[in-house]
């Protein structure tokens, strides 16, 4: 059984750390203080915080690792009576995780330690007045900001990322905290992609080895193909940023028509058929901003891949917990991150809200959907027959004008 330790406390501690700084860093704008970066409440806030952590890191909170001595004999009979159980391949991924960021903030601290000695082997040149060379210094947030914006801006013709604020950009940041950011979002993405290559490898062989029963992710084939992919392209293809409206009218028609199979209602056909008006009322449409939307879609996909890997390796109530809290902040952002961007045009508002809507639809996991979408909805297109629904909806609209339109004519 993997136990956590030093591996694990250890980098904990200095995420807890620079978390607790960035905390008091986040209370003092909040309270208007100034300056808002004080070294002092960072420090203080820091260490607690960082203490708190590096004792979870260790394992102090686990009951596994809180075994008495007066117990320990007859823990250690029923350790060896029970069956010896893999541990999940999460956990596995996880312990190499931890020991490699170990080992590797290990390795950063004997160069420093060699780099830092007042005589130590390396070659000082330090011009007149131009300070000391062990010396840590600074750089302003909006110096790293500004180039990784102007750089995505230049590289998509696009402008995903909002321009910072005057205070924001004026904070000063350590050189040395950048690079423990750098190194904890390198072993952050390291993880991520293992989980996503083992998942992914995972798939494959249970395809293999059992292809009837291994499904295939069609929502997430239907989001890529019809709606990702089309809409990250207009920009491309269109440089006036104006596509007619006949070209994504059936955007503003699917509501509708999802609407009126799943419920048989006269006022879904109704707004089906101002749905096939638009384009006499509204000849184009400005896509300005579609693009930009659509990655932070991508985004919020991402997020849910990693939830429904997680999910088979959580409890799945501590699952739906999380899921329930970080996905809803995520949908929520999305929406005011949209209507924020398009304001100013109704119809691009409209449409990218839709389009939105649609996509979460096809990324969010089924678990996610089934706590935010009323049970009865859901079960109205749970029972939907896929496979006969064509003929079921001739059915439908044959009996509507044989016997419905009469009776609303006032004939018998």
């Amino acid at each position: 059984m993997l136990q956590p330790g030093l591996a694990r406390a250890v980098p904990m501690g200095i995420l807890g750390f620079i978390g607790g700084a960035l905390l008091a860093l986040v209370i003092r704008m909040i309270q208007g203080l100034d300056p808002a970066g004080s070294v002092g409440a960072a420090f203080v806030l820091g260490a607690f915080i960082s203490a708190g952590v590096f004792i979870w890191g260790m394992g102090g909170f686990d009951p596994r690792m809180s075994v008495h001595g007066e117990h320990a004999e007859e823990e250690h009979a029923v350790v060896k009576a029970a069956p010896v159980v893999d541990p999940p391949p999460v956990s596995i991924l996880g312990a190499y995780t931890w020991q490699v960021t170990f080992w590797t903030i290990l390795c950063v601290l004997v160069i420093a330690v060699f780099a830092f000695l007042p005589s130590g082997p390396h070659i000082r040149n330090v011009h007149p007045g131009q300070g000391d060379v062990s010396s840590v210094g600074f750089v302003a947030l909006g110096g790293i900001y500004q180039p990784i914006r102007e750089f995505l801006q230049t590289a998509t013709s696009l402008e995903l990322l909002p321009k910072m604020s005057d205070e924001l950009s004026a904070i000063q940041v350590s050189y040395l905290v950048l690079f423990i950011v750098f190194v904890a979002i390198t072993m952050i993405s390291l993880f991520l992609f293992g989980a996503l290559f083992a998942a992914a490898t995972n798939y494959f062989i249970q395809g293999k080895k059992n292809p009837e029963k291994t499904g295939i992710a069609w929502r997430v084939l239907i989001f890529i193909l019809v709606v990702a992919a089309p809409l990250l392209t207009i920009p491309l293809l269109v440089s006036s940023r104006e596509v007619p409206m006949a070209l994504i009218v059936p955007v503003f028609l699917l509501p509708p028509l999802l609407l009126l199979i799943a419920y048989r209602r006269p006022i879904w056909a109704i707004l089906l058929l101002i749905g096939l008006l638009l384009p006499v009322l509204v000849p184009t449409v400005k896509v300005t901003n579609i693009a930009s939307v659509m990655f932070a879609v991508i985004g919020v996909g991402i997020l849910s891949f990693i939830f429904n890997v997680l999910r088979h390796v959580m409890v799945e109530r501590t699952w739906r917990i999380v899921a329930g809290v970080v996905l809803s902040i995520a949908v929520i952002g999305l929406f005011v991150y949209t209507v924020g961007l398009t304001r100013g045009n109704f119809w691009e508002m409209f449409f990218s809200v839709l389009a939105v809507v649609f996509s979460l639809l096809l990324i969010l996991p089924v678990p996610y959907l089934k706590m935010i979408i009323p049970a009865g909805m859901w079960a109205k297109f749970a029972a939907i027959k896929w496979m006969t629904l064509i003929p079921d909806i001739a059915g439908w609209v044959a009996n509507l004008l044989r016997t419905g339109l009469p009776s609303f004519l006032g004939q018998k």
